[in-house]
């Protein structure tokens, strides 16, 4: 499974420091990347944090940005803490390895109250690009410092603490010097990588009825909108609606002539399936399973530009989209699950996109070329533990999942070992 073309930003890595059931968590990041765990094991938190740094990087405040992820900005802290602290790792071409820690702090107004990058380029060290100092809690500040190359030395001014300080700071830089334009470079590129997240969680209650055809038909992340955006790729892209419908008719257990939508005389659309020579099955008679894979299908075969999504400003030629899907195998059947996690290494072979997704323990033996994980909660600690699947796929088999990604897992105190310092936080 080869990687994306190397000009685009990957996220590579996705560390919970301290965050919601995960402390000193490292999850590396695969082209395709499968979570297996029972119900309550902190699989899905998983996704919540990668759901929580997207959000973050879109520069809304703290709250606003972390309302979509389950439990919002309070659910994001651990039992018994007063903050969380999550980061992550971006590869680049033009920045090397691009790193991202941030800690924020739940007591009285939520603010971010530590907060770095680093930037490492092939065979050279690390260079902190952005550092924290002190906070201006009156005034909701806190100073940054960020690098510069110029006379005199790095750059100090104070930032809104209550948003990630990397978005405000293509706002902020001049680009007057070799050093800023090198921060400049890899916030962009971080940036970049973390708003191309796209969470899925289908609903099929949601899906059942008509929808306006005037719909923007961009794809929510309930797919409550899938009727709308069916109808815009059977008519405006015949290539993406004919790997659909194949799709479609590998994973039915039932034999499908057509997939399209009914139209109402008030401008609305449903989808449906047309079985045989007469019958048709609208959306409010299919099965949730049938439902959420249309969704999960639609998704990994159509990209950006049919999802809804706040990175439309960026080059189509930059854009990698990362898939996170919440419980992919949940009403699906065997053949359906297998269909799926084909359909989403075609995909990644072409280098269009990349997936995380949770599944049911033993739902990933479809999937050789994946990294799948086992995820489960300690019973002394409650804290969720990350760890290799018990049965893992043969490493000359998982082509293009970096054997430092493949051996890479780090739980609690391997991964938390280190000094906590300026990111105590609670």
């Amino acid at each position: 499974m080869s990687e994306p073309s190397p000009r685009r930003a990957t996220i590579g890595e996705l560390r919970l420091v301290a965050f919601k059931s995960h402390v000193g968590t490292v999850l590396p990041l695969a082209p395709v990347t499968l979570v297996q765990g029972v119900s309550g094991s902190g699989k899905s938190n998983l996704l919540d944090g990668l759901a929580a740094l997207s959000g973050l990087a879109g520069g809304a405040d703290l709250a606003e940005a972390l309302a979509p992820v389950r439990g919002g900005l309070r659910g994001c802290v651990p039992h018994g803490r007063q903050g969380f602290r999550l980061g992550c790792s971006v590869e680049t071409a033009r920045s090397g390895t691009v790193s991202l820690e941030v800690a924020v702090r739940t007591d009285g107004e939520p603010r971010i109250v530590a907060e770095r990058i680093t930037g490492a380029l092939p065979g050279t060290p690390a260079r902190v690009l952005l550092a924290t100092g002190e906070e201006d809690r009156a005034r909701g500040r806190i100073n940054a410092i960020w690098h510069s190359d110029g006379r005199q030395g790095d750059i100090r001014a104070p930032l809104a603490a209550g948003s990630l300080l990397a978005a405000q700071l293509p706002l902020r830089i001049a680009g007057a010097t070799p050093g800023e334009q090198r921060v400049l470079t890899a916030v962009e590129d971080l940036l970049t990588a973390l708003r191309e997240v796209f969470p899925v969680d289908p609903v099929p209650a949601l899906m059942r009825g008509w929808v306006p055809a005037g719909d923007d038909a961009r794809l929510r992340s309930t797919a409550a909108n899938l009727s709308a955006v069916l109808a815009r790729i059977q008519s405006e892209c015949r290539i993406r609606y004919g790997k659909l419908l194949r799709s479609v008719r590998t994973g039915s257990p039932y034999p499908v002539r057509e997939l399209g939508v009914l139209r109402s005389d008030d401008a609305r659309v449903r989808a449906a399936l047309w079985e045989g020579e007469t019958a048709v099955t609208g959306a409010e008679s299919m099965s949730s399973g049938l439902l959420r894979y249309l969704a999960f299908a639609t998704v990994l075969l159509t990209g950006p530009g049919v999802l809804q999504m706040s990175s439309a400003d960026v080059p189509q030629v930059d854009r990698l989209l990362t898939v996170l899907a919440e419980d992919l195998d949940a009403g699906l059947a065997e053949g359906q699950v297998a269909e799926l996690l084909r359909l989403a290494g075609e995909v990644v072979r072409h280098g269009h996109a990349r997936l995380l997704a949770t599944l049911r323990d033993g739902a990933a033996g479809a999937a050789p070329e994946a990294l799948v994980l086992h995820c489960r909660r300690d019973p002394q600690t409650g804290y969720s533990v990350l760890e290799p699947s018990p049965a893992p796929a043969p490493a000359s088999a998982r082509v293009g999942v970096p054997a430092a990604a493949q051996a890479g897992v780090r739980t609690g105190a391997q991964a938390g070992a280190g000094g906590r310092g300026e990111w105590a936080h609670d």
